[in-house]
């Protein structure tokens, strides 16, 4: 039985090893920025809206391996429409984000309106960062109107790689560690025999 448990210990530590050592080359960590002079399409945003940017700045130092993107980094947007499926473009001199909107949701509360967005895509590393593989990523938006219909619009943004709300090897790993413990705890409660005398 020993022998069992520490084969499955050992199969457990491979697999969390194994996806950890794959992906080391790919960037963990994430990039929070505003988006300034935004124009929009409609008088009221909302889905279907397409915001206009005349860029972005980043509004604190990146985290993780993007740490070396800092406060106030420079950053072009393409135009972003509030629908599923639109493309979204997000570069500067750290490297390129390209994908599509998987989810818009839309809140309103009085005469403020704020229309968030998630979008998946690739984050290609360059410059400082060039020794990265290129590796998935999310950039949330949250675009925010105050004050009623042909109000000011702005927005901020977050890049996360991996992608936000997907669990990271390490987590995955834990997980198959603990179905695997639970496995061998029950394999071995049905091995062990009761004799009354």
């Amino acid at each position: 039985m020993r022998t069992r448990v520490l084969a499955l210990l050992a199969a457990t530590t491979a697999a969390v090893v194994a996806p950890t050592a794959a992906s080391a080359a790919t960037i963990v960590g994430t990039l929070a920025g505003a988006v300034f002079n935004v124009g929009t399409s409609t008088p009221v945003i909302g889905a279907g809206t397409t915001f206009t940017n005349s860029g972005t700045v980043t509004t604190s130092n990146g985290t993780g391996d993007l740490s070396p993107v800092s406060f106030f980094s420079l950053f072009t947007l393409s135009n972003v429409t509030a629908t599923s499926g639109s493309a979204v473009t997000l570069s500067g001199a750290y490297g390129t984000f390209v994908g599509t909107i998987s989810k818009v949701d839309l809140s309103t509360v009085g005469t403020s309106a704020v229309v968030s967005l998630y979008t998946l895509g690739t984050f290609t590393p360059s410059v400082a960062l060039a020794g990265f593989d290129p590796g998935a990523a999310s950039l949330t938006f949250s675009f925010t109107q105050t004050g009623g219909a042909g109000s000011a619009v702005s927005g901020s943004y977050t890049l996360a790689s991996p992608p936000s709300g997907v669990p990271e090897p390490a987590a995955w790993g834990l997980l198959i560690a603990g179905a695997g413990m639970a496995g061998a705890a029950a394999r071995r409660r049905r091995s062990v025999k009761v004799s009354y005398a």
